[in-house]
């Protein structure tokens, strides 16, 4: 399996490589997953992921690490995830489900 960072890059490489699905979202959202927090921030089409909890994220998702690493690389549907409780989320539902967008 692979590791947060490693996950976290590609999910801000796949949103880099497609600009247009982030144009005009500014949003900044904070993963709590086992013993770790990451950021990501996304502004006027760009993305940047820092470990790390965030100063004042819009959104807050909460999952353990390897249910986020499924989640992340597609092996489990994020609203199912949700529907079972092993994803939680704080803050803007919205912005939420535009993230799903930018991840597929």
């Amino acid at each position: 399996m692979p590791e947060a960072k490693e996950v976290f890059s590609e999910i801000e490489n796949r949103i880099k490589s497609k600009p247009e699905k982030a144009a005009g979202l500014n949003a900044t959202y904070q993963f709590d997953l086992t013993g770790e927090s990451w950021t990501l921030k996304i502004a006027d089409g760009a993305a940047t992921v820092s470990p790390g909890a965030a100063q004042s994220p819009n959104t807050t998702l909460i999952a353990s690490t390897d249910d986020w690493m499924n989640i992340a690389t597609g092996k489990l549907n994020p609203v199912q995830a949700f529907m079972q409780q092993k994803l939680k989320v704080k803050g803007d539902m919205g912005l939420a489900m535009k993230l799903q967008g930018l991840l597929q």
